[in-house]
């Protein structure tokens, strides 16, 4: 599966989240765009329902909203706890395999067609009390990702319209992580 995942420096495209909330029938859903930049971070830029840019990077995870104001979610340095949570959030969405496996226990599915499924299993008490698991699957990227909560609540996220062009990121783009 490593062969057939790339590992690209930037990479842009539209997500789909949907959280399923035990003991609500409707899952909450949201729509947008997402740049990765490998070794800055993700900038999720959400349309729907409402407007807000998130910024996950290893030290921190910040909202901006539309009218300039921004809140921060995480620090890393007051808590070295939220540095382990980035990058786990980080290594999910980039598909950084060698960081997924010194956590969690790989079971790994190739397809003929190119295609590949891993679900991953918490090795770890802490990840084991928020996580029973998380299926990962895609072809050169990761297009899917389910995170099934140990509370019942499952969230999906689908990636659509992936391009890794061009290869490095624009000014405005390393600009959003500075």
């Amino acid at each position: 599966m490593r062969a057939r995942l790339a590992q690209p420096v930037v990479l842009r495209g539209q997500f789909e989240q949907s959280k399923r909330l035990e003991g609500f029938r409707q899952p909450l859903v949201s729509r947008g765009d997402f740049l990765l930049v490998r070794d800055r971070g993700v900038a999720w830029d959400t349309r729907e329902p409402f407007a807000s840019t998130t910024l996950l990077t290893r030290e921190r995870l910040l909202t901006r909203l539309p009218d300039g104001s921004q809140r921060v979610l995480l620090d890393a340095a007051d808590s070295p706890g939220m540095a382990a949570v980035n990058a786990l959030l980080l290594a999910l969405v980039a598909g950084d395999l060698p960081a997924l496996a010194e956590r969690f226990a790989l079971d790994e599915t190739l397809a003929a067609d190119g295609s590949w499924r891993l679900v991953l299993t918490p090795d770890e008490t802490g990840l084991r009390q928020a996580f029973t698991r998380i299926t990962l699957a895609g072809d050169r990227f990761v297009r899917d990702v389910v995170i099934e909560e140990a509370g019942g609540d499952v969230t999906t996220l689908r990636f659509l319209a992936l391009s890794d062009a061009p290869a490095a990121p624009t000014p405005d783009e390393a600009a959003r992580f500075d």
